[in-house]
């Protein structure tokens, strides 16, 4: 049975994102972070082109179309910039909320310190709310030493998690194998672990000869100027 053409297309992007977070996780979601802060400064520019600059101007129809592209697309270039730059940010800032929010509903249940004697050091410090502040700060400190293996692990665990999926999901579709090889495949932990630990292997050592390139052209840069 052949897939239609919209199962045929949510395979192709299941079987792209899989690949691309697995393998390429750390490129792909600077690239994706900055799509989402063009789209969105694209937006926001055309608006506030036509609602602020254009009755600033004296601009009316039908000259507003090109004041909203030209507003579209500086903000698109703007919203790109600030959104790369303060991707890493935000990363940091998302594993604090998550890592605040799992230690706060962990230390509110009485019964998840009781085989543990802590000691007490103080009201305000015993308390879940503030332990759970200390516990995201530490996590997000981790996070921003080391948020290249940090990102290099979380891509390829996700995209490890989709290519099995994948399998899983569409084992009555795929080629080559028969469907109960792919539905083996999409649950054998042994293959998760071995897309994960190739794609962390394969980013890190991407990213450093990538640095070591740069670094190698700044020297000679150096040397010639």
């Amino acid at each position: 049975m052949s897939p239609d053409f919209i199962t045929t297309t949510a395979m192709v992007l299941a079987l792209g994102f899989g690949v691309a977070f697995t393998y390429f996780g750390y490129a792909f979601v600077t690239q994706l972070t900055s799509l989402v802060g063009a789209l969105g400064g694209a937006l926001l520019g055309s608006a506030l082109a036509r609602a602020v600059v254009a009755p600033t101007v004296g601009v009316a129809s039908p000259n507003l179309l090109l004041v909203s592209l030209i507003g579209a697309i500086v903000g698109s270039i703007i919203g790109s910039s600030i959104a790369r730059s303060t991707q890493r940010l935000a990363i940091v800032a998302l594993c604090f909320a998550l890592s605040s929010s799992v230690a706060y509903s962990m230390f509110g249940n009485p019964n998840f310190l009781d085989p543990v004697s802590v000691p007490s050091l103080g009201s305000g410090l015993s308390s879940p709310f503030f332990a759970s502040i200390i516990v995201g700060g530490v996590v997000s400190v981790l996070v921003w030493q080391f948020y290249l293996p940090f990102l290099a692990a979380v891509t390829s665990l996700l995209g490890a998690s989709i290519l099995q999926q994948f399998a899983r999901h569409w084992s009555d579709l795929l080629p080559v194998f028969h469907s109960d090889v792919w539905t083996t495949l999409g649950t054998n932990h042994v293959l998760w672990l071995l897309l994960v630990g190739t794609g962390v292997v394969y980013q890190y050592r991407r990213y450093r000869r990538r640095k070591s390139s740069r670094r190698r052209l700044r020297q000679v840069h150096r040397r010639l100027s």
